[in-house]
């Protein structure tokens, strides 16, 4: 059974994998890594952020069912537009119809037409990868521009590109919490930069990570990976301090991990 689960007093995660519906994993597309979407309460109803994959739709409107008692999310803030990130879009524009919210250059994307896989790169592992990843376009209508420093609720938006060219985090500032996408991953019990392979500008998105070590934040709520609960900024630093370079790994080990 699926189900959100609050990590901060207005944040609620859900972990959605692969696995647990025993559906066939395509390594290449999937990497068979789970990952999270995030409710958040605020005074005007529910924000849902992230949809995960359209194969695990169906479990998580029954989620945001059980948790919102039925009424659905207010609005949907989209990360970015990735398979994994935005592969629910369409059950949830059926369910619900709530506007779609992304970055302004992410918009091309998720209302379409372009994919991914055309982007522009001399990274050769991205170039690699794209052999093997199948086009995607949501085509969601109406999709609305977010752009760096909006405040939209409680949660200021963060641009930061590389991932994809419109990535960005929600930095929730009540909560003091860092929704922050592919823009760094918790894996293995470390921090690790977004895959090489869907990534068409690696060096920009560890310049994007330093730039979202420069906020203050307490909690950092990865897509991939447990929350890294009350000592987030400081394992984000502690990563950029050791390993310069963005294909370095964290020695910031589990004991300051809190899984939920």
């Amino acid at each position: 059974m699926f189900e959100f689960v609050f990590v901060t007093k207005h944040i609620a995660r859900l972990e959605l994998s692969l696995r647990l519906l025993d559906l066939p994993i395509q390594v290449a597309d999937h990497l068979s890594i789970p990952v999270a979407v995030w409710l958040v309460w605020g005074k005007d109803g529910w924000t849902l952020i992230d949809t995960g994959m359209s194969e695990t739709a169906g479990a998580m409107i029954e989620a945001i069912l059980k948790i919102t008692g039925g009424t659905g999310p207010t609005r949907v803030l989209i990360t970015h537009g990735h398979f994994d990130q935005a592969g629910g879009l369409p059950a949830i524009h059926i369910a619900w119809n709530p506007p779609v919210f992304c970055h302004r250059q992410e918009l091309q994307f998720i209302a379409g037409p372009k994919d991914y896989i055309r982007l522009k790169s001399s990274n050769p592992f991205f170039l690699l990868g794209r052999l093997l990843m199948e086009p995607i376009t949501w085509a969601i209508p109406d999709v609305n521009e977010l752009d760096h420093g909006d405040m939209i609720g409680d949660m200021q938006v963060i641009h930061l590109p590389g991932h994809s060219p419109g990535h960005v985090a929600y930095l929730h500032i009540t909560d003091r919490a860092l929704i922050c996408g592919d823009a760094v991953m918790n894996l293995w019990g470390k921090l690790t930069p977004p895959f090489r392979l869907t990534t068409p500008a690696p060096n920009q998105a560890f310049r994007s990570i330093r730039r979202m070590s420069a906020y203050d934040f307490d909690h950092l709520l990865p897509s991939h990976g447990y929350p890294i609960m009350k000592v987030g900024r400081r394992a984000l630093l502690s990563f950029i301090t050791d390993h310069p370079r963005s294909q370095s790994r964290l020695r910031f080990r589990i004991p300051l991990i809190s899984r939920v």
